[in-house]
């Protein structure tokens, strides 16, 4: 299931009654008395469908909070690392330790993505998230590491914004 705005879903409640309403009027109108309870319940059941829709919202809001915490917290415990070994000897190749914390960072990035695709994730947090990647993508090593891991198809179709330049050659 994908992350739907309430604010957006609540037209279709609002449709539903003007439905209804239409359908009671136009039989109304040609003479076709329905009972009260019918009408009751077919209010109760628009109101139902509305309980449903919002539930479900809430219980995919809560989802998403539990992935952006996580993630979070799990790239603020990269961050650092990664932003040294990007100051780090600009001119050398990673270290082993420094290609396994983008390797790492590579495979959050992926998962991120994964939950993105299947619409877990906002569209403006995968951008915000997105855009972070292109700060590392820039660096010249970075992009030939993505490049080899690429590879691998381990990445569940992630493109990693990489220098093009650095890329082609």
């Amino acid at each position: 299931m994908e992350l739907h705005h309430w604010k957006r879903t609540w037209w279709i409640v609002a449709a539903a009654f003007d439905v209804l309403l239409l359908a009671w009027l136009a039989l109304h109108l040609a003479g076709v008395r329905l009972p009260v309870e019918m009408s009751v319940a077919a209010a109760g059941a628009v109101l139902g469908l509305a309980y449903f829709i919002q539930q479900q919202h809430l219980q995919n809001a809560r989802f998403f909070k539990e992935l952006a915490t996580e993630f979070n917290a799990r790239y603020d415990t990269q961050n650092g690392k990664l932003l040294k070994h990007i100051g780090e000897d600009k001119g050398k190749p990673f270290t082993p330790e420094q290609t396994h914390d983008f390797v790492d960072y590579f495979n959050l990035c992926a998962e991120e993505w994964l939950f993105y695709k299947a619409g877990y994730i906002y569209d403006e947090v995968w951008t915000a998230w997105f855009n972070g990647m292109r700060q590392y993508g820039a660096d010249p090593r970075v992009a030939r590491l993505w490049q080899q891991e690429q590879q691998t198809a381990s990445y569940y179709g992630l493109d990693f914004p990489g220098n093009a330049d650095v890329i082609g050659s």
